[in-house]
């Protein structure tokens, strides 16, 4: 259903999954056309020490993508979270220059692998104004534009077609946060600094009464600006592990809403999970995704009612969420699929 809707609809996935029932599940089926690597791109797992990169752990989430016939979004260069301390610990220009050399090698290996890179993660703080990282603090706002400047020029000289992206959360309605995200944007692109999408991060829970029209609204004053949009990360918390059938209709509800939202905006590309299965969320304990393992790992992956909230999104109707060892006569609609989450749990962003 996503695929006709001329969208992709992605995953959540580490490399180190080792969770036998999940991943067989996961090659039998054809939801997911598009996987995320959740740690292994993270400047922590690329280059802990200076200058000495390591790249296995994301090439096998490559790896993974090639063999499912699915894309990749390649997550994230630049975060004020998961970062080294001998970066936080350089001065301006050594600053500067490690995150131009960091996006320049692991962009350069990566290559057309990735569909996009989220150049730049969660810069902008819940308070409507900058985040008072250590990016900010050492340099103002010469990261920001540092990372996309350098993003471009790595995709110029090696002639690569992927797309640079801000990404971040709490910002699918209109509010003070994503007023001051479109802001932001605005003003780099003014400054002519090339940037070609925004992720919507869409970490919701049960509660959340974003509407569809409220989600279309707000995606619609990015896409006025040219920019392509995506929700990148989204799962809807309980308020618990084991939510009562009223909070799982209501999660399915907020599902629904948010990939509504992307399949009426013309210019939102695809809706990504944060993972798939309960077992592996950062949020486990709260319920927050379509699949979960009552056994725990390695055991039966059952299929739960918030995959019908994602098919009726697409614009499917509902059918049997029974385990689903066997595939449903539905689907989320790609070709290919895709992944799982991780042996340790998938970190916020």
């Amino acid at each position: 259903m996503a695929k006709a809707s001329g969208k992709y609809m992605g995953t959540a996935v580490d490399q180190d999954m080792k969770d036998s029932a999940a991943l067989k599940v996961l090659k039998n089926i054809h939801d997911f056309g598009m996987l995320t690597p959740g740690n292994a791109m993270k400047w922590d797992a690329t280059e802990y020490t200076q200058n000495t990169f390591k790249f296995d752990n994301a090439d096998a989430v490559v790896s993974l993508a090639k063999e499912m016939g699915a894309k990749v979004r390649c997550h994230t260069l630049t975060w004020h979270s998961q970062t080294p301390q001998w970066v936080q610990s350089l001065s301006k220009a050594e600053m500067l220059k490690a995150l131009e050399n960091h996006i320049t090698k692991v962009m350069t290996h990566f290559g057309d692998s990735c569909y996009a890179w989220d150049v730049a993660n969660e810069v902008m703080g819940d308070n409507a104004q900058m985040r008072d990282s250590f990016w900010y603090k050492t340099t103002g706002m010469d990261f920001l534009t540092t990372a996309f400047k350098t993003a471009y020029s790595v995709k110029k000289s090696l002639g690569l077609k992927t797309k640079l992206y801000y990404n971040d959360y709490n910002t699918n309605t209109i509010n003070a946060k994503s007023t001051a995200v479109l802001a932001m944007v605005k003003k780099l692109m003014d400054q002519g600094v090339t940037i070609d999408g925004v992720g919507f991060q869409s970490h919701f829970s049960y509660s959340d009464k974003a509407s569809t029209a409220d989600q279309v609204a707000n995606f619609k004053r990015f896409t006025a600006l040219g920019l392509e949009v995506a929700l990148t990360e989204v799962d809807v918390t309980a308020s618990s592990s084991s939510p009562s059938a009223e909070e799982q209709k209501q999660q399915s509800t907020v599902y629904k809403n948010a990939v509504a939202a992307c399949k009426e905006v013309k210019e939102c590309v695809g809706v990504t999970i944060w993972g798939y299965d309960d077992n592996y969320s950062w949020l486990s304990t709260k319920s927050p995704l379509p699949w979960y393992q009552p056994g725990g790992a390695n055991s039966e992956m059952v299929k739960k009612s918030l995959y019908d909230g994602i098919v009726a999104g697409w614009g499917g109707s509902s059918a049997s969420t029974n385990s689903s060892t066997t595939p449903s006569t539905y689907s989320f609609g790609n070709t290919g699929n895709s992944n799982p989450g991780t042996v340790k749990p998938l970190s916020q962003n």
